[in-house]
């Protein structure tokens, strides 16, 4: 007899019918005994052969044939087990028919729709290895081929949008896209100029964190960790001395941009040792050479916009006081006005609040 339970697939003894699991089971279930096998069917027969001979004794006209019949209980017992025999198998058969056919297919069907809603490489992708022989296989390449082109077409749209939002969509959407490091870069440069923009002591904390995260590539991590540190304002505060270094910075700006000899001089100590890009003189003489210098044009060009409230100073031990200021530049350039932002103002001021040096940090190398 075979070696394996037709039930469960398990090995069986060789002369029984099924597994000890499964007989007990049916007899327990059922209330049947279960045949153990070619023996335990001889010994049935060997059963009805004593039973014919006791009644032909008792009654010798029985015919033979007729004694020989088990026609009781047990012949009713083995029809029963056969029956059982027959419904196993096919509850197996279906069992496995479900499993293979059924349960296969509404897999396919719910990995395809989770790539349909996602629609995008890796989403199609996954399904195509996940079923290599799914109803949707076909489709899903088709859409696979799709996107690839849009993907190109959508990047090219976008090399020079200012849209952080589209950017950021883009990347969800191809993920392993070839473009991948050329979008994240755009993403960083315009980061990059929106904290300009803000340029405060927080907007470069907030770039350099993103820049740590992975968020951003941090191409420009040094630049900001340096302008944070110009404007953290790591010193202690006294509130008369910040009063008096934001009325001086205030004052000289307005009237730089608005080339009043007498009120810029107000703020400049008799001596400067710098002014922006020129090198330090009286402040009479620095004074004229704006004057000059405004006279060549009908109007100021330029206006200083300060951001007074950002003003980070540290005080030295001579009592002198070195001061950023965050700065904004509006001007004309072809008839139209424009602002650049990012500009830090580095001061540095006497006991009086009056400015000795004064130099600039541009946003760029090629700033205004």
């Amino acid at each position: 007899m075979a070696q394996f339970c037709p039930l469960c697939g398990r090995s069986k003894p060789e002369e029984a019918l099924f597994c000890n699991d499964c007989k007990d089971k049916i007899e327990k279930e059922y209330e049947v005994d279960v045949p153990k096998g070619e023996g335990g069917m001889d010994a049935v027969g060997q059963e009805l052969t004593e039973r014919s001979v006791e009644a032909k004794k008792e009654n010798p006209d029985l015919p033979t044939d007729t004694l020989s019949k088990d026609t009781g209980p047990r012949k009713n017992k083995s029809r029963l087990f056969w029956g059982l025999l027959l419904l196993g198998i096919l509850l197996v058969a279906g069992f496995f028919y479900y499993g293979e056919t059924v349960r296969k297919g509404n897999l396919d069907r719910l990995q395809w729709d989770a790539a349909v809603k996602e629609n995008s490489v890796s989403g199609y992708l996954t399904y195509m290895q996940a079923f290599p022989k799914g109803k949707y296989y076909t489709l899903a390449e088709e859409n696979l081929v799709k996107l690839k082109g849009n993907e190109a077409e959508t990047w090219r749209t976008l090399q020079s949008s200012d849209n952080r939002a589209e950017l950021r969509d883009f990347l969800t959407q191809y993920p392993e896209s070839p473009y991948t490091p050329l979008v994240k870069k755009r993403l960083d440069s315009l980061a990059w100029v929106a904290t300009l923009n803000d340029n405060t002591a927080e907007s470069y904390s907030d770039y350099m964190v993103a820049s740590q995260s992975g968020e951003l590539p941090g191409d420009y991590f040094g630049n900001a960790q340096e302008r944070y540190e110009m404007l953290f304002q790591s010193y202690p505060v006294t509130k008369s001395d910040l009063d008096s270094i934001r009325l001086t910075v205030d004052g000289f700006f307005t009237a730089l941009s608005a080339l009043k000899a007498n009120e810029i001089t107000k703020y400049m100590a008799p001596v400067v040792f710098r002014f922006f890009n020129s090198g330090g003189g009286q402040r009479e003489k620095i004074v004229g050479d704006l004057i000059i210098t405004g006279a060549r044009t009908q109007a100021p060009t330029v206006q200083f916009l300060p951001n007074t409230a950002a003003v980070a100073y540290e005080k030295t031990d001579i009592e002198h006081y070195k001061v950023n200021v965050p700065v904004q530049k509006s001007y004309v350039d072809g008839g139209q006005q424009k602002t650049v932002s990012g500009y830090i103002v580095q001061m540095e001021l006497d006991r009086n609040f009056r400015i000795l040096t004064l130099t600039e940090r541009k946003p760029s190398a090629d700033a205004f």
